[in-house]
Order: C-alpha cells, then structure tokens, then sequence
C-alpha cells in the first residue's frame, strides 16, 4: 500500500467551506480510480493561509508536523502559489528533519510555469514536478519510483473523468453555507501577458460535462448555499454558458450567483439572452477589464471595446444588474493620469462599485519575461510576501503610492 500526503496551502474565510475546490478535485479524481484503497490510499493536511499570518517559522509548521509518523508515506505532495512560495522551501526542509525520505511532489501555478532550471535552483530537494492541470500527473507520480534526477510531469487531464466534488462530498456543505465555489470550465482562450488562467502549454478550454455542472447546481439549491462563486476566467465564451444559465433559471436557484464576465461578448442575440438571464436570476458579474487605455491594452495583448463597454454599463444600471468592474495598476505604458483617466471614464458611464489591484508578475506570463523591456521593480508585500510591481519606466514607486492611493478610496 502506497500513502501519499497531500500539503496544501488554501485561502479559506469564514463562513466558506472548509475544503478547496482545488485539491478537492484532486482527491475526487484519485479516490475514484479502481486501485484506491488496495493499492494506494491519500491523506490531505490543509493549512489555511489566512492563519497563517504573524506565525513564526519553522515553529508553527513543527507543531503539525511533530505528529506524523513520516516513514509510512512514500509521497508528500505539496500546492505552489504565489501567495505561499515563501514557505514551500522551510517547509521541505522541516519534513525531512522530522525523518521523511520518500519522494517530493510540487505542482501549482508556481511550479507550472516556471522553467526546468528554475525549478531545479528554487527547490533542489523536489523529486517530480507537476507542470499543468495536476490530477493525472499526481496520479501517475504516485506509482513512480524516488528518482535519481528530478523528473517533470505533464499529463493531460479530461476533465470528464474527474468526479463532482459536491455530489461525491469530497466538498462537505453545511445548509445555508455562506459560500462555495463553482467550475465549469478551466482555462481561457485569451492571452493576456499577466495572466496565467490559460493553459500556457496548450492553450485549451477543458468543459466540464453539463450533466455534471446540473448535478451540482441542484446539490447547491438543495443546501440553500448563499452565494456561489463560479471560477471560470471567462464565463460568457462558448457554446454552454447560456444553458447554464437556463438551468439556474429552470431550478430556481435563489443563490448569489457570482460570474466572471467579458463585456466584449455582450452583444448581438447571445449577449441580450444573456442580460436577460443575468437578469431574471440572482446574477452577480464581474468584469475583469484592467485598462481601457488602447496603448496599455496592447502592452498587455488585450482589447477593450470602449464602445460596447459603455452601451453594456447602460444596459446594466438600466436592468438594475448587480455587478463591479476591476482595474490594474501598474501596468506597462501606465501613468497615474491613465489609471485615473479609467476610473473616471467607468464612473461617467454609471460604474458605482470599481476595485483595483496592483499588478503582479506571475511565473511564466509574458510579461514576468518582460520585466527588462518596461524596467519592472518589485517589492514583496503583504502578509503573503507577494510580489508586486512598484515601478517601471513610466512611472516612479512615488506615482505607484499615488494610483494604490486612489485605489484605495474607490
């Protein structure tokens, strides 16, 4: 019998589900698979980073790890994200100190799109990485003898094969849970520089099967969840998402649906069917626009329709739509005059609930390789040490205080 662990790193706040919807589809999918329980088995420790914050390491890792018995696993498999990658490296270095001597299993955004050489220099005591979608991957690493140099993975998953996590309750639902979320799809037919939702190796859209989506949908209605946070980077593309919504409508799903939305693919019939929808159940939209400026949407390989932006925000007020729009800044060619000029154009067009961000350089985009080219500077920050742009060759970290400033008072 082969035992894997699985450390994760997850973002839970109160009043969510316990269990991330990541790694729960990871069980889901491996727990399904015939040689489970007979040949392998998985055990999953969860730390909650929102727990994590002001704790002192290495000794708040020694505290859980002290009470494994680390000789009965062969694999500790551990998530990489930007908002833990500070602590995968004393994390490794603790469950060896407390006697594990099998194989090390990184996957995650972080470990995806990071290069072969970086990987080795980052983290030399990995035996397999996980490069991509991870359930068939970990699967297959699970069966594969400690190697002697490390090894990369890269299976392709159909995500057909991987199980409700709701309906297997591998995601346990209290009645009237606060929240959850929701998959339809994974990945994005986009390609956004500073965006690593798509799937950088073959830039695909994996669907979820519709019956699957339903089943869900009624399990959710059947527990009175309050809001349900749909996943997708882009919901509105495609051929399905109308049924979808079709499905909300026919159930009569009361739930806060929450969906993350492009305002170029609201027009013609499809983007009144979909209004319409948005309309008649409880639809709450996100649009994801980061910058209306056409010099800035170029940097980053995005277009932005100002035109149909405005007749959407129109159209929205008009049909009392719950949504927000969210911003970046510090992006390429960006000024604070440009960022400003965004927030003025969304609130002259009725936009009343605006958020923005500060832009972050994510392993393998296209523009963490172009830091040279806009002379990105970074500082980390936050309780996560997260890596986040300040600077670049047109505006100075003294601008960049300016825009998180307006930022702020939105």
């Amino acid at each position: 019998m082969k035992n894997v662990l699985i450390i994760s790193f997850d973002l839970i706040r109160n009043g969510e589900v316990t269990q991330s919807l990541s790694i729960a589809s990871l069980l889901a999918y491996l727990k399904s698979d015939h040689r489970y329980g007979e040949e392998f088995t998985v055990y999953h420790l969860p730390f909650n980073m929102f727990h994590l914050k002001n704790k002192i390491f290495p000794n708040y890792f020694d505290d859980y790890l002290s009470a494994f018995r680390f000789e009965q696993f062969d694999t500790i498999a551990i998530s990489g994200y930007v908002w833990n990658e500070y602590l995968i490296k004393p994390l490794i270095d603790r469950i060896k100190f407390f006697g594990f001597f099998g194989k090390i299993v990184l996957g995650g955004y972080q470990i995806s799109y990071s290069s072969r050489e970086n990987l080795k220099f980052d983290y030399p005591d990995a035996d397999i990485f996980i490069i991509g979608y991870a359930e068939k991957s970990l699967l297959q690493a699970i069966f594969i003898n400690k190697p002697k140099q490390p090894l990369q993975l890269n299976y392709e998953i159909d995500v057909k094969e991987i199980p409700s996590v709701y309906t297997t309750h591998e995601i346990l639902v209290k009645p009237r849970q606060k929240m959850v979320r929701l998959e339809t799809k994974r990945g994005c037919p986009y390609r956004c520089s500073f965006c690593s939702h798509r799937d950088l190796q073959k830039n695909k859209v994996y669907k979820h099967e519709q019956e699957k989506i339903f089943s869900e949908l009624a399990y959710l209605k059947n527990k009175h969840v309050e809001k349900i946070n749909v996943l997708d980077p882009v919901f509105n593309v495609g051929n399905d998402y109308l049924k979808i919504m079709q499905e909300i409508k026919r159930i009569d799903l009361n739930s806060i649906i929450s969906l993350q939305t492009k305002f170029e693919m609201i027009k013609g019939e499809k983007g009144k069917q979909f209004l319409d929808l948005a309309t008649e159940i409880n639809a709450y939209l996100e649009f994801g626009i980061q910058t209306t400026v056409e010099s800035e949407c170029n940097a980053i390989n995005r277009h932005s329709d100002k035109t149909v932006i405005k007749n959407v925000l129109h159209e929205l007020k008009a049909r009392q739509i719950s949504y927000e729009v969210s911003l970046i800044y510090g992006l390429p060619i960006q000024t604070v005059d440009t960022f400003q000029y965004n927030i003025d154009f969304l609130q002259s067009n009725g936009c009343e609930n605006i958020t923005a961000y500060p832009l972050m350089l994510l392993k393998g985009t296209e523009l963490y390789e172009q830091k040279k080219r806009w002379k990105f500077v970074e500082r980390k920050m936050g309780d996560f040490h997260l890596p986040t742009v300040v600077s670049s060759n047109t505006f100075s970290e003294r601008d960049w205080l300016k825009m998180k400033g307006i930022a702020d008072n939105i």
